[in-house]
């Protein structure tokens, strides 16, 4: 039996074509879930995490810390507005003694690590400096960042 539309759909699967092209997206996503875990890891700098948020003092001729990122570490920061920091936690500066001596218990160095954002007032860092000796730790280093020199 015979119909114009049968006729119509039999012309139309000759010129059709048996080849079918797709694009196939899979190594795409590979490459970019890649780059998203490489960027993720990058865009977090170190810092960041370990201190409160400080702007260091620039300095010619400072010297790389490495021990200061360490966990264990003892790092006290002093903010802009005058806030005292005992690693992540915030304190009253006549605490410091107390942490600093429960720090040495478990096990960290003889040295605190010492934050002061550039525009702090100077007899706040002193008083913090002094609760440092109070706590028997004779080792301050003052961390900076490192400028070029002329």
């Amino acid at each position: 039996m015979w119909s114009p539309s049968r006729a119509a759909a039999q012309r139309a699967a000759k010129r059709r074509s048996t080849y079918y092209s797709s694009i196939n997206v899979w190594p795409f996503v590979g490459v970019m879930v890649a780059l998203l875990f490489v960027f993720l890891a990058r865009t977090t700098p170190i810092h960041q995490h370990l201190w409160a948020a400080v702007d260091l003092p620039r300095s010619t001729s400072a010297l790389p810390q490495r021990s200061a990122l360490r966990e264990d570490t003892m790092r006290v920061s002093i903010t802009r507005n005058g806030t005292v920091f005992f690693r992540n936690l915030r304190i009253v500066q006549e605490d410091l003694p107390g942490l600093i001596h429960d720090a040495l218990q478990e096990g960290s160095e003889k040295k605190v690590y010492l934050a002061v954002d550039a525009r702090s007032k100077y007899g706040l860092t002193a008083s913090v400096v002094e609760q440092i000796r109070i706590a028997g730790i004779r080792e301050v280093c003052f961390l900076t960042e490192k400028s070029e020199g002329n």
